[in-house]
C-alpha cells in the first residue's frame, strides 16, 4: 500500500552559489569537528565538538569543557550530541562516557551532572540517552534479562518507564529509540532488528527482513540502523547499514517501504527535520564511508523533494544540519568548522555575473542606459555593450562596427553610458590603454553602426544637454581638468572657457558632470563641487571646509537632481544633499545607517524614495522616516561593489546596478520585505574592578537580570549584546539610549556593545534597539536598570560623619583652647594673689616703717631720705597694684577697666583739683576683654592722665569712651597750655612717652593719635570694635 503523501513532485533546485560565513578553531571555536547544534536560551547557538561545548551570539565563541582552568564547567569534552529538554535545558551526552550526561541551562548556565548509577534507580547497563519529541529524557539499561526504558525526572531521580522481557547476549549493541505520539515504544539495535511495544512493555510487533521490501542483503538484517527518527508528519525514517535508499512507515504499515524518489545508489547516513517539519537526508556512494557525502535531498512537509546537493559545494563532510527553516538560514556543522549558509531564493536578477568570492571580479560594468521604451543597454568597462529586450529577456552582444572601415572595434576604459532622443548611444573610451587621448562613440541602434571622435585628453564623464549637445569631462595632461562640449552636427570638439577666459576645472580632475532643470553645468571633481552657468560664464565652487556647513568631502562621484531642484552628491564621505538657494548642505554616511559612506549611484525610487549604490553594498533611503535599509550578497545581489555610471530605472520599472560583477536587476518590492528580527538578547556583561586590579565577567544569569548594579570600584563597564538573527551578524545594527544620561538614541553602529565609564551616582535604564543587515529594526527594545552606587565620599553618611568629624573637632580644639584659657587665668589669679599679698605687703610695711622712724629722727638729712624711701615704696605699690590688676584675670570685664580707668583719674587729678568727666557710650559692660588689649590700653590711658597732671597746667580734663559702627574708640583732652617755647612731653621724657604709646597702641593693632593744640591736649586711641 502506498499513502498519498509518499508520492512526491521532483523539482530540481537551480545550482547556485549561496552566501555563507565560516568559522573555525581561528575565530575562537574550541575545535574544528562540530558534531551537535542547537538553537537555545534566548536565541544563541551552541555547538557541540570533540573538545568541549560552544556557545556563539555570531560574534564570539564561549567554551564549556573539562578542562581544569576553565571557569565554565562540564562533565566531559568530547561531545555527542545535544538536545532540549522540556525545559528549555540542554542535555549534554559524551562519546566516551554513557554513564552520565549533563543538564545545562542555557540561559544561568549553571550545569548538573546525571549519573547513571544502579544506587539512583538504573538497573543494567546504560546504552542509550535520548529526548523524546516532548523533552523528556529517555535512558536504555540493558539488563541479564530485561530492557529497562527509565524517564529522568530530576535530581538524579528517575522513573522506570517500561521494562521489556529479553535478554541480550552482547550488552554493547548499538541501539535506537522512538517514543512515538501514541506512547508506543519503536526500538532498533544491532542484535534483535527492530520491534515495536505498547507502553506497557508488551511485544506488539517483531520485524523480520520479509517485512522490508526491497531489501538488499538479507544479512543486513537484524543490524545496526544509521538513524530512526519520527517527523512532524508522523512519518518514521529508517535507514539500516549497509542498505541503499531510506524506509518510510508508519507504526500501523504492514510492510516497510523504500522512499521511492530518493537517488536508487545512495547509502543515507543521516536525517535533520527543520521546525517547518522539512526533512533533509544525507547520501553516501559506499555503505561503510559516511563520509565523503554525495547528494543532500530535502523533502518538504507538503511531499515535494528538492536536490539540495549544491550545499555539498561547502563540504563534503557535512556532520551535522540545524535550521528553523531550511530554506533560510542554514547552520553546517563541518569537520572543519561551522558554516551559516543563507539558502534563500532571491527575486534579484543577475546578468553578466559569475560565481565569484567578495575578493574576485568578474564583469565589471561602467554604463546604464535605456530607450525608455523596450530596451536596456548596458557598457562594460572593457570591449563590450549589450542590449537587453524587455520582452523577450534576451540580452545580445551589440557588434561594435566602425561605419568607415566596417571592422569590428576593441573599446578600453569605457566609463559612461547615455542615450539621445534619436536612438543614439553616446559612449567614451581611450585610444589605447597606453595612449593619452580619449574617444567619443556614437552607436546608431537602427543600423548599428558606430562612429568615434578622437580628441586630445582622455575622457572621465559624459552628459547629454536638452539641446543634444554632448558635455564631457577631460583630463588633459596640462591642467586637473576640462570643460569640453561636442556638437553632433558639426562633430567638432570645443573647449569652454569662462567669460575671463579661465578654464574652470583647472584644478580639479572631474568624475561626473551633470545639466539641471536650469540649464546649469554641475561638475563633480576630486576638489570640489563646480557649478557652471553658460549664458552668464560664471563658475561657483563648493569645498569640504572643516567646523562649517559645507561639503563631507572634495571628491565627488555622482550627481544628481531631485524634482525640487535639490542637487544630490556621492561622495567618499557619504551623501550629501544641497539647498542651492540657500547654499545648505544636509549629510548622511555610514553613522545614519548608510552601506558604505563611498557613494557611487542615485537613483529615485518610489514615494519619493531612492536607491543608492556604494562601494560596500546597495541602500534604499526612506526619505520621510531618514532610514536606511542596506542589501548584499546575502540578498541575492551578485557582488557588495557598485560602479559610477552604472545604475538606471528600466521602462518595466526594474532598477538596474552594475558593479564590478555583472548587472543586477529588482523590483523595490524584491528586496524590501518587512521583517521582524528577533530581539536583542544580553550576551555579556564586563566590568573592570580597579580596587582588584581584574575584570570580572558576567556571562550567565543574563535574561531574567533585573538590574545591574555597579559600585564605586567598577572603574568602567561594558554591555555586550547580539541580534540573534545569524543572517550576516557583522552587519547588524545598534543604537542605544541610556535614559537618564543621553537625550536621544545614538547613531547606529556596527558594533555590539556599549561601554560606559564613570558614569555620576544615580539611577539609569539602558534601551537597546537592534536592525538587521537590511535595516529592519526591531519594534520590542531591549531594557536594562542600571544603578550607579555611589562612593562613599558621595554619600549623604559621609557627610553627616564629616559634619560631625569636624564638630568633634572642633570641640577638642575649644575644649583645650578652654581649658588653656581657664589655666592661664587661675595662674593670673594666682599670681595677683601672691603678689598682693607678699609684695604689696612687704611695700606697704617699708612705708609704714619709714613714717615711724620720721618721727624719732632729728636730722634733717635722714629725715629727707626716710621721706624719700616712704614715697618710693607707695610709688612701688602703686604700680604693683597696676600690675597686679592688669594680670588678675577676676578684673577682665570692660566694667572692671572703666572701674580702674576712674580710680586713675581720681587719685591723679582731683588732688591737683583739675576737674574730670568720663562719658562711657553704649558698650556691654560685662564682656570680657582680651588681657593684652585690656593691659595696654588701660596704660595708655595711664600715661594721658600722668602727662595731664604733672604737664598739662590744665583745670579740666575730658575722658571719652564708646564704640561708633565697628570701631571702639577713646580719648584723653584737657584744657592746658604748655609753656612758652616747650615741646609735648609725656611721662616726663620727650619722645620717650610719645614713642612707648605708639609701641602699645601697635600691640593692639590700634591707631593713635597725640595732638597738642591752643585748647590744650588730646590722646585718641582708634581700634577694632571688642564689645
Amino acid at each position: 500500500m502506498i499513502f498519498p503523501f509518499l508520492v512526491p513532485t521532483v523539482l530540481t533546485a537551480q545550482s547556485k552559489v549561496l552566501p555563507v560565513e565560516y568559522y573555525s578553531v581561528n575565530d575562537g571555536l574550541s575545535d574544528r569537528f562540530v558534531s551537535s547544534i542547537i538553537q537555545a536560551g534566548p536565541g544563541l547557538i551552541w555547538l557541540g565538538t570533540q573538545n568541549g561545548l560552544n556557545r556563539f551570539d555570531g560574534y564570539e565563541f564561549i567554551a564549556f569543557n573539562n578542562h581544569p582552568n576553565n571557569r565554565r564547567q562540564i562533565s566531559d569534552s568530547n561531545i555527542r550530541n545535544l538536545a532540549l529538554d522540556k525545559h528549555g535545558n540542554i542535555v549534554i551526552t559524551f562519546r566516551s562516557n554513557y554513564g552520565l550526561f549533563d543538564i545545562l541551562n542555557p540561559e544561568t548556565l549553571e550545569h548538573q551532572t546525571v549519573s547513571l548509577f544502579p544506587e539512583y534507580g538504573i538497573n543494567g547497563l546504560p546504552r542509550l540517552i535520548t529526548v523524546n519529541a516532548k523533552g523528556d529524557i529517555l535512558i536504555v539499561a540493558i539488563a541479564e534479562k530485561a530492557t529497562h526504558i527509565y524517564r529522568y525526572l530530576k535530581d538524579n531521580e528517575f522513573e522506570l518507564v517500561v521494562s521489556i522481557n529479553e535478554e541480550h547476549k552482547e550488552k554493547s549493541v548499538v541501539m535506537h529509540l522512538l517514543e512515538l505520539d501514541n506512547g508506543q515504544f519503536l526500538i532498533n539495535d544491532s542484535e534483535m532488528g527492530l520491534r515495536l511495544f505498547a507502553p506497557d512493555g508488551k511485544l506488539l510487533r517483531l520485524y523480520n527482513s520479509a517485512d522490508f521490501e526491497c531489501l538488499d542483503y538479507t544479512d543486513t538484517y537484524p543490524g545496526s540502523a544509521y538513524f530512526m527518527h519520527q517527523d512532524g508528519s508522523g512519518r518514521i525514517w529508517f535507514s539500516l547499514q549497509g542498505q541503499h535508499g531510506v524506509f518510510c512507515f508508519t507504526a500501523g504499515q504492514p510492510n516497510i517501504e523504500l522512499y521511492a524518489q530518493l537517488p536508487k545508489d545512495s547509502y543515507f547516513t543521516n536525517i535533520w527535520e527543520d521546525q517547518k517539519g522539512n526533512v533533509l537526508l544525507a547520501g553516501s556512494r559506499r555503505p561503510k564511508d559516511i563520509y565523503p557525502l554525495q547528494n543532500l535531498s530535502c523533502i518538504k512537509a507538503d511531499g515535494q523533494m528538492l536536490d539540495f546537493s549544491y550545499l555539498l559545494d561547502f563540504s563534503r563532510y557535512i556532520i551535522k544540519v540545524y535550521s528553523q527553516d531550511f530554506f533560510q538560514t542554514l547552520f553546517l556543522g563541518i569537520d572543519t568548522g561551522l558554516k551559516i549558509v543563507q539558502n534563500r531564493q532571491s527575486k534579484v536578477r543577475s546578468y553578466l555575473a559569475e560565481d565569484l568570492s567578495q575578493d574576485r571580479r568578474g564583469a565589471v560594468m561602467r554604463g546604464i542606459d535605456s530607450d525608455g521604451k523596450r530596451f536596456i543597454y548596458f557598457a562594460r568597462e572593457v570591449d563590450e555593450w549589450y542590449e537587453l529586450d524587455l520582452q523577450t529577456g534576451f540580452l545580445d552582444t551589440l557588434q561594435l562596427i566602425d561605419e568607415h572601415t566596417g571592422k569590428q572595434i576593441n573599446l578600453s576604459c569605457l566609463n559612461a553610458l547615455r542615450m539621445d532622443r534619436e536612438g543614439n548611444l553616446w559612449g567614451t573610451s581611450c585610444q589605447g590603454i597606453a595612449s593619452i587621448g580619449g574617444q567619443l562613440h556614437k552607436y546608431n541602434t537602427k543600423t548599428c553602426l558606430l562612429k568615434s571622435y578622437d580628441f586630445e585628453s582622455r575622457f572621465s564623464a559624459l552628459a547629454l544637454s536638452k539641446d543634444g549637445t554632448v558635455w564631457l569631462c577631460a583630463e588633459p595632461t596640462d591642467a586637473g581638468g576640462q570643460l569640453v562640449s561636442f556638437d553632433p552636427k558639426t562633430e567638432q570638439f570645443s573647449v569652454y572657457y569662462d567669460k575671463e577666459g579661465n578654464n574652470p576645472l583647472q584644478n580639479a580632475s572631474p568624475y561626473f558632470v551633470m545639466q539641471d532643470s536650469k540649464g546649469l553645468l554641475w561638475a563633480g571633481t576630486e576638489n570640489g563641487l563646480y557649478q557652471i552657468d553658460l549664458k552668464k560664464g560664471y563658475t561657483r565652487s563648493y569645498k569640504a571646509r572643516k567646523g562649517v556647513n559645507s561639503l563631507s568631502s572634495n571628491i565627488i562621484y555622482t550627481i544628481h537632481e531631485d524634482d525640487k531642484g535639490q542637487i544630490w552628491l556621492g561622495t567618499t564621505n557619504g551623501l550629501d544633499i544641497l539647498d542651492p538657494v540657500i547654499g545648505l548642505f544636509t549629510h548622511y554616511d555610514r553613522n545614519d545607517g548608510l552601506a558604505s559612506n563611498t557613494v557611487c549611484g542615485i537613483v529615485p525610487a518610489e514615494n519619493g524614495n531612492y536607491w543608492i549604490s556604494t562601494y560596500n553594498g546597495l541602500s534604499y533611503f526612506d526619505r520621510e522616516r531618514n532610514l536606511f535599509r542596506n542589501f548584499y550578497t546575502t540578498d541575492g545581489l551578485s557582488h557588495d561593489e557598485f560602479n559610477r555610471f552604472s545604475y538606471a530605472r528600466g521602462p518595466d520599472g526594474r532598477f538596474y546596478f552594475g558593479g564590478v560583477n555583472g548587472i543586477n536587476a529588482f523590483y523595490s518590492k524584491d528586496l524590501l520585505v518587512d521583517s521582524e528580527p528577533p530581539p536583542v538578547a544580553l550576551t555579556k556583561i564586563t566590568r573592570y574592578n580597579s580596587r582588584l586590579d581584574s575584570t570580572i565577567v558576567q556571562d550567565g544569569g543574563l535574561t531574567e537580570l533585573k538590574g545591574l548594579k555597579i559600585y564605586p570600584s567598577d572603574s568602567y563597564f561594558t554591555i555586550h549584546y547580539t541580534l540573534p538573527n545569524y543572517k550576516s551578524p557583522r552587519r547588524n545594527q545598534y543604537r542605544t539610549w541610556l535614559e537618564g544620561y543621553d537625550k536621544t538614541w545614538t547613531n547606529p553602529t556596527s558594533t555590539p556593545s556599549v561601554r560606559f565609564n564613570k558614569l555620576p551616582p544615580r539611577n539609569y535604564i539602558l534601551h537597546v534597539k537592534g536592525a538587521d543587515a537590511n535595516g529592519n529594526w526591531n519594534t520590542e527594545t531591549l531594557k536594562l536598570s542600571i544603578t550607579v552606587k555611589p562612593a562613599f565620599r558621595q554619600t549623604a553618611w559621609f557627610y553627616v560623619l564629616l559634619i560631625l568629624g569636624i564638630a568633634g573637632i572642633g570641640y577638642i580644639i575649644f575644649k583645650n583652647r578652654l581649658e588653656r584659657r581657664l589655666e592661664m587665668e587661675r595662674i593670673r589669679t594666682k599670681l595677683s594673689s601672691d603678689l598682693h599679698d607678699e609684695v604689696s605687703g612687704l611695700l606697704s610695711g617699708i612705708a609704714l616703717q619709714s613714717d615711724l622712724l620720721q618721727g624719732s629722727v632729728k636730722d634733717e638729712p635722714s629725715l629727707e631720705r626716710l621721706r624719700n624711701i616712704g614715697e618710693v615704696s607707695r610709688r612701688a605699690m602703686s604700680k604693683m597694684s597696676d600690675v597686679i590688676w592688669s594680670i588678675d584675670s577676676r578684673k577682665d570685664k570692660v566694667e572692671d577697666l572703666i572701674h580702674r580707668m576712674r580710680e586713675h583719674a581720681e587719685e591723679m587729678l582731683s588732688p591737683l583739683s583739675i576737674a574730670f568727666e568720663i562719658h562711657i557710650g553704649r558698650m556691654d559692660r560685662l564682656k570680657k576683654m582680651p588681657v593684652q588689649l585690656r593691659q595696654n590700653l588701660y596704660f595708655i590711658f595711664k600715661e594721658a592722665i600722668n602727662n595731664i597732671a604733672k604737664h598739662s597746667r590744665a583745670t579740666r580734663a575730658t575722658i571719652r569712651f564708646y564704640n561708633d559702627g565697628t570701631q571702639y574708640f577713646l580719648t584723653v583732652q584737657d584744657n592746658g597750655k604748655a609753656a612758652v617755647g616747650s615741646k609735648p612731653k609725656v611721662n616726663g621724657k620727650s619722645g620717650q612717652g610719645l614713642s612707648n604709646l605708639r609701641m602699645r597702641a601697635q600691640r593692639i593693632d590700634a591707631e593713635i593719635d597725640i595732638h597738642q593744640h591752643d585748647n590744650g591736649f588730646k590722646v585718641t586711641v582708634k581700634g577694632k570694635r571688642f564689645c
